[in-house]
This record gives C-alpha cells, structure tokens and sequence, in this order.
C-alpha cells in the first residue's frame, strides 16, 4: 500500500516524501478543494524534486468539466510530456477529454464508487484507477477489493467534503445581510443547527463546499484495508500537520493517536466505515 498526501509550500515536499511515496495537488484555473494550487513552472519544479527521490505527482481536478474544455486541451498540451502518475478527475468526462493523451486517468467521484461492478467496468474503458466511495462500510470495502481488476484508492485522513453547491452561497449571505464579510479564506465554520460540531466552509469559483465538523481518519483499521493507495488529505491543516499524519500513518500507535489529537484539538471519527445505510 503505498502513502500519497497533499501539501502546502513547495518548500516542505522533500520532508513530507520522507514517509510518503507521492504528493497530490491543484493547478491554478483548474482545481478545487486543494492545499496547492500551482503553475506550470511549480509544476515542473515539484517534479523535478519527486523525479529526484523516485517518487510520484498526481493532478487533482475536481470540477466538472463544463465550459472549460478548450482550456483544459491547451493545457493538455503543456504537460503531456511530464512525468506525470496520474491525473484525479471528479468528472468521467475527463477521459474522453484526455483519450488521445497519455495520461492515466484515476477517477474519484467521491460518492458514487460503492460496488465491484461499477469498478471493474472502468478498466475497460481505459481508466488506471478509482477511488472507492466514501461513504460505504469496511466489510463492503474488504468485499470490493476482493476481485478488483485495477488500482484502488481512498483517502484515509482529513475533512471529508459533505456539500456542494454551485451557487455562491456565501456571497449571497453576506450581500442579504447587508454585510461586508471577508469569506475568501477556509477558516470559516458553519453550525446546522440540529447537529453538534462546526462545518468548514469554503466558496471559490466552482461554488460553495460544505466540510464533515470532524475529521475522519482510517487510521485504526490501515491493516485491513487493502488498498492499493491511501491519501492522507491537509485541507484546512498546515505542513506540520501533515508531516505528523504521515509519521503516524508509517508507524501507527494508540499513545501517538491520542497525543496528535490533543495536540491539535481534533476529534477523529471512522466515518461511515461502521454506518450501515437505511437506504435502497
């Protein structure tokens, strides 16, 4: 099983590729819900610093893909040539986009991956891996990688995304309220009021996201899962934050655990690895 993160600065991923095999970020224009959002040039200069420890780089384009086709081609052009691992995409539009390049599609629709079946299709259509749903119990989990047929990811800590919206929601708030409010940061919190905990939220150019209070970390039950890639996902943490899940991730331990969690005030939760659904 091999360890892929996030991160913040360019400056810390030969730290962070200490304990991790690859790193996962955004390009500027084109991604959402990341820690990094890079140019081409920091492209290429992360790139150059994983080619060097022999490790990998992932794109992460969340969208859907909607009016930026043309956009996306060009800069499909830019990068074909890149030793690039792979390319996440939360839209399966992507590989028909990118068919006549030599990218490895990984697809992530975060919800939607939840049986063998739909799994397996993908291979014949040329994707290189997917991401199993995040919202399905461990022994479904178990029972898919049973008889997978290629690569299968899952992001194993950090604040799972529970809401989307296209709409600028925060935007239309404040200007109902008549106030001026600075939201274009991700330290905004958000309470529903029938439930405990406070929800990240965030609005960018893709509309408005709305995070679980708590963060959901796999890290109790790593030796069952057997996955082909786990991700350990910083949004809303730091650098520090992140070198600390990896180190814990590489040598797990219930002292450490419970020491990170006071440490940074955090409650972490299995997520829906034991919520059996109600619903057919």
């Amino acid at each position: 099983m091999k360890l892929l993160t996030t991160f913040y600065k360019i400056e810390h991923i030969k730290e962070l590729l200490t304990y991790a095999d690859g790193v996962v970020l955004g390009i500027k224009g084109f991604s959402s819900r990341e820690t990094s959002y890079l140019t081409i040039e920091e492209l290429k200069e992360v790139i150059a610093i994983t080619t060097s420890l022999h490790k990998d780089v992932y794109l992460s384009f969340k969208p859907f893909i909607q009016s930026q086709k043309d956009a996306l081609l060009t800069f499909a052009e830019l990068i074909k040539d890149l030793p690039i691992k792979g390319i996440i995409v939360g839209d399966i539009g992507y590989y028909s986009l990118f068919k006549e390049y030599p990218f490895n599609i990984i697809y992530n629709p975060e919800t939607l991956l939840t049986n063998i079946h739909d799994i397996n299709l993908l291979k014949t259509y040329g994707i290189k891996g997917a991401f199993i749903s995040k919202e399905i119990t461990l022994a479904d989990i178990k029972e898919i990688t049973k008889s997978r047929n290629l690569d299968l990811y899952m992001v194993a800590h950090g604040y799972f995304n529970m809401f989307y919206s296209r709409r600028t929601l925060l935007k239309s708030y404040f200007e109902t309220i008549n106030v001026t409010h600075d939201y274009n940061h991700d330290q905004m919190r958000i309470k529903e009021e029938k439930r405990d905990g406070l929800h990240p939220i965030i609005e960018d150019n893709y509309g408005t996201h709305v995070f679980r209070s708590e963060v959901t970390s796999y890290i109790n039950h790593i030796e069952e899962l057997d996955l082909d890639y786990i991700l350990v996902d910083g949004i809303f943490h730091n650098d520090a934050y992140i070198l600390d899940i990896l180190k814990l991730f590489k040598n797990p331990s219930k002292k450490q655990i419970k020491e990170l969690q006071e440490k940074y005030n955090e409650v972490w939760d299995d997520g829906f690895l034991f919520k059996e659904t109600i619903y057919k």
